[in-house]
């Protein structure tokens, strides 16, 4: 491999720990039951030394008399906030997750990580969790110190509870908010294809840090093999690969691409080096590897989900063809994105600039067809679809360098042929003219 020179090695590994916290449901609300359990606490502290100094200026007689209604009231609210917000937490998230299973029916069921991975949601939970548990907390503390020489005063106790509770509300406002457009498919299109474009923009920044791939070393490559359970790819962690490979004076080439299912003892990696390499077990616990594919590290992926949705859409079941010409609007800039990536693989490199990893990137023609053959396919007997879709191809063909033009050219003869078989000649030219808006005479 030829060397070039000196070039950063980009940590795409960053994501392993957040990503877990981001997917998980109970972190945050059993974090959270922790926080608040500890502030119940040291409210009530508070509260039973400022009921010992009230106790101590006032005597036992004169602080029942000046602050039993305050005593009653605020055990009231107390009383009242925990088992409320319970009940309504309960009612609220049992609905909400019924209608999020018929939008994912609708939409696609793998956009139900909007909803696990949503802050709002967990917060929400946390606060409504949290709520209960301090004023039981609370009550329960207060119950104990009562048992002393004079009344327990959950002055300040009362007035955090009182708080939580408009927090609780508030939570509830925006919760409703975030599941209302969780539900809506002009929103999951936004979110997933925000995401996703920004994934595509970090993996050609990874790409540019590269260099363009050569020959295969001389010599006869180790293969080595996958070590965890079968599975998905979702990540490459390219800083720890990288400096393995640099320890053992040797070049790596992952062998799958990110969203490939590895079975158990799948080959991963081929290892060129000048003496057999030291453990490569830990060069192949660099590949992450998960139950289903990434939503956030597999940018081809996120193109799957805009055109599962669109291809629903446009299903006998649903027939919503303006969803599908929603779903290319979204679709267009992602493939213009995508024709930024140098090509199918890159080089990393190490100290130096040695060439140390090989990493496979998404192909212009897989991604066109990802892009466009299911929704020409489906688009027969759908003029303003048809015409969305030749708009689309028409832009991306305009966008594109000439090289990459041929797959383009390719998907614009497959729906002029879909259109034939479909559509009646007389209508034909209508449902090929280029469109923007579908049927919205937009050029």
């Amino acid at each position: 491999m030829p060397r070039g020179r000196r070039r950063r090695v980009p940590n795409l590994a960053g994501w392993a720990w957040s990503d877990r916290v981001r997917e998980s449901f109970v972190l945050a609300p059993l974090a959270g039951m922790v926080g608040f359990t500890l502030l119940a606490v040291a409210t009530a502290a508070f509260d039973a030394v400022l009921s010992a100094a009230l106790l101590a200026e006032l005597g036992a007689q004169g602080l029942h008399g000046a602050l039993v209604p305050v005593v009653e009231s605020a055990n009231a609210v107390l009383a009242t906030a925990g088992p409320a917000t319970l009940t309504v937490l309960g009612v609220v998230f049992s609905i909400t997750l019924v209608a999020l299973q018929m939008a994912t029916g609708q939409l696609s069921p793998r956009v139900m990580y909007l909803f696990t991975r949503s802050w709002t949601t967990k917060l929400t939970l946390t606060v409504f969790l949290g709520t209960f548990i301090y004023t039981l907390g609370v009550r329960y503390l207060g119950g104990l110190l009562e048992e002393g020489e004079g009344p327990f005063l959950p002055l300040l106790s009362t007035a955090v509870a009182m708080v939580l509770v408009v927090a609780s509300l508030a939570a509830f406002v925006f919760f409703v908010d975030g599941a209302v457009n969780m539900m809506r498919a002009t929103s999951v299109l936004d979110r997933v294809g925000r995401r996703t474009l920004a994934q595509i923009r970090a993996v050609a920044r990874a790409a540019g840090e590269g260099v363009e791939p050569g020959p295969a070393p001389a010599g006869e490559p180790v293969t080595v093999r996958s070590g965890a359970e079968a599975g998905v790819l979702t990540g490459v962690d390219t800083w720890r690969l990288v400096r393995w490979a640099e320890r053992n004076d040797a070049f790596v080439r992952v062998l799958p691409a990110v969203g490939d299912y590895i079975p158990a003892e799948a080959p991963v990696l081929r290892v060129w080096a000048a003496e057999r390499p030291d453990r490569p077990e830990r060069a192949a616990a660099a590949l992450r590897t998960g139950s289903e594919r990434s939503a956030h590290h597999d940018p081809v992926f996120g193109l799957r989900q805009v055109v599962d949705i669109g291809v629903r859409a446009l299903s006998a079941a649903v027939n919503d063809p303006t969803t599908a010409v929603q779903c290319i609007d979204r679709v267009q800039p992602l493939v213009e994105e995508f024709a930024e990536l140098p090509g199918d693989a890159c080089v990393l490199c190490g100290r130096g600039g040695a060439p140390r990893v090989r990493l496979p990137l998404p192909g212009w023609e897989n991604v066109v067809e990802v892009a466009f053959t299911e929704l020409v396919l489906e688009s027969g007997g759908q003029p303003q679809v048809s015409r969305r879709l030749m708009a689309a191809l028409r832009d991306i063909e305009a966008a594109v360098p000439e090289r990459r033009r041929p797959a383009v050219r390719a998907r614009i003869e497959e729906l002029r042929r879909v259109c034939a078989r479909s559509l009646p000649r007389e209508v034909l030219a209508f449902a090929l003219a280029p469109d923007r808006q579908g049927l919205g005479g937009g050029r």
